[in-house]
């Protein structure tokens, strides 16, 4: 073999790209030679053992080694390693500088390189790893979860359309055969009209779960006065209020000015009284409040009723979720009508909650909207057949968007609705344009070439100072629940799936904004 030259030195360190990789590793990292020479630490070692690089490399392993475990080390460890090649699984302990010691699950190899014999060791401290475990087992837990309340609410769904089914064709047997008395008639009738309605009603949860799931649920966006639509929804439920004797009281503070879109918002407010009437014994209260809070409208409604239990108060917007799934529950229903009005309350830029201080003690559900100060609206253009978008007025945006003729479109559709928009075709020109640039809100697909959008918002929100909290869009066409949800955890704002219609990226973009104003201001 010939003379490597003098210069060449590889004994110490491995290439530059697996310093990065070890350097990132969550777990230690340690390179000796076979007489015990440390040659290499990752920072995670490190700052175990609370020494610096150049402090442990070329000290004997001994040095960080107890006692117990050099001799453990000495007599077992080394010669084993030497032996097989690999040792796996092994505990013992090592010493801190303070003298801490530190248990650790150890795996090793020994391996030839140009520099001689040396042996290279992951340690993963007993805690980590006790946490690992932890993690594994608690997604576990919640895995059987979802499918438990999957094969719960499959069962729900095989009830309440049997139940109103049984009675339809119960009914409609005994007039198809003449033999119901007049007086019995007029009952079969009614009993068949409620149990299509109640049919009707339940598929149409269904369906918009469905949409839901699909990410094709929109709405469309006016301007509106909050309080026309909640006292139209009042009236709608008046009458099952009256039925059980609960006195319904609105109080409203003012106008509510929002934009939104007033079907999708009464349907929330319907679901909101409904659940509370439901939930509250006769000669009960229900209340419904209107008023400004901040920048934002909030609409309260409470209720004297049957409370929820501390245990299940994080899952009330839950899909696939009821306080009770016995057979023996006293209420109907599929239980998706808190999860659609989060869908709903969410796609308006707003927010939902529920504060209950337990079983029997009643229950008050929040929606607030950002107060419309930022003109979104529709307009005729002239002579035209074509609508005219507008209300971004000097809202800076950028687009994140790899495919060329996407961004052009998207560049164009913001700039003629007022916003002065800059577009890019990459995480890494978007991470250059967000440190050099001031923004209102960014958009951005998911899937791209050289870094997805979850990297880069996680990059974002790692930012110091107000850059960290720009809002931010995820426009893609993932449209799935789970990738919904996967946006929205990573840091996105809203997820809005593609084909976007332009009037809602509009009116998402321009209340984004407004919060992000109004958060300054204050």
């Amino acid at each position: 073999m010939p003379d490597r030259p003098a210069d060449q030195n590889d004994s110490a360190s491995p290439p530059e790209p697996l310093d990065d990789l070890i350097n990132s590793a969550p777990c230690g990292f340690l390179r000796f030679d076979d007489t015990g020479k440390i040659l290499l630490a990752n920072q995670r070692l490190l700052k175990s053992l609370e020494y610096d690089l150049d402090e442990l490399v070329g000290l004997s392993i001994d040095k960080i080694l107890p006692v117990p475990s050099r001799i453990f080390y000495q007599t077992h460890f080394f010669p084993l390693l030497k032996l097989h090649g690999n040792v796996n699984e092994v505990y013992f302990s090592l010493c801190s500088r303070s003298a801490e010691q530190i248990p650790v699950l150890v795996n090793a190899i020994r391996r030839e390189t140009d520099a001689g014999l040396v042996s290279d060791c992951i340690f993963v401290q007993m805690r980590q790893r006790n946490e690992y475990e932890d993690e594994i087992l608690r997604a576990k837990r919640e895995a059987e979860r979802a499918v438990r309340a999957k094969e719960e609410f499959l069962a729900m769904v095989s009830h309440e359309l049997r139940t109103p089914l049984s009675s339809i064709k119960g009914w409609s047997k005994m007039l198809n055969d003449s033999i119901l008395k007049p007086e019995d008639t007029r009952r079969a009738y009614d009993a068949i009209s409620r149990s299509t309605q109640s049919l009707s009603d339940l598929i149409d949860d269904l369906i918009e779960l469905s949409r839901i799931t699909a990410g094709k649920l929109n709405i469309n966006v006016e301007p509106l006065d909050l309080t026309t639509v909640v006292r139209a929804a009042v009236e709608v439920i008046r009458p099952a209020a009256e039925a059980k004797s609960i006195n319904l009281e609105t109080i409203v503070d003012g106008s509510a000015p929002v934009s939104g879109d007033a079907g999708r918002l009464q349907q929330v407010i319907w679901n909101l009284l409904s659940n509370a009437i439901k939930f509250t014994p006769k000669h009960g209260e229900v209340k419904i409040r209107v008023g400004r809070v901040n920048s934002s409208v909030e609409i309260a409604v409470s209720d004297t009723g049957q409370g929820i239990a501390a245990d299940f108060l994080p899952f009330v917007f839950d899909r696939f979720r009821q306080a009770d799934n016995s057979g023996t529950r006293k209420q109907g229903g599929l239980g998706l009508g808190m999860a659609i009005s989060r869908h709903l309350v969410e796609l308006h830029g707003g927010t939902i909650r529920v504060e209950s201080e337990g079983t029997d003690k009643g229950s008050t559900f929040y929606v607030r909207l950002p107060i419309l100060t930022v003109k979104t609206q529709t307009t005729l253009a002239a002579g035209s057949d074509q609508a005219k978008l507008s209300g971004l007025d000097g809202i800076k945006i950028l687009v994140v968007e790899d495919d060329e003729t996407a961004c052009r479109m998207l560049k164009t559709m913001l700039e003629y609705a007022g916003g002065k928009v800059t577009c890019v075709r990459s995480a890494k020109d978007a991470l250059n344009e967000i440190k050099n640039s001031p923004l209102d809100v960014i958009i951005s697909d998911i899937e791209m070439p050289d870094g997805d959008g979850y990297s880069l918002i996680e990059s974002i929100r790692a930012m110091s100072g107000e850059t960290a909290f720009i809002p931010a869009i995820a426009l893609t066409a993932n449209a799935g629940q789970s990738e919904r949800v996967k946006a929205l955890s990573s840091g996105y704002h809203l997820h809005l799936a593609k084909p976007v219609e332009p009037l809602e990226l509009v009116h998402a973009i321009a209340n984004l904004a407004n919060k992000k104003r109004n958060t300054v201001k204050s």
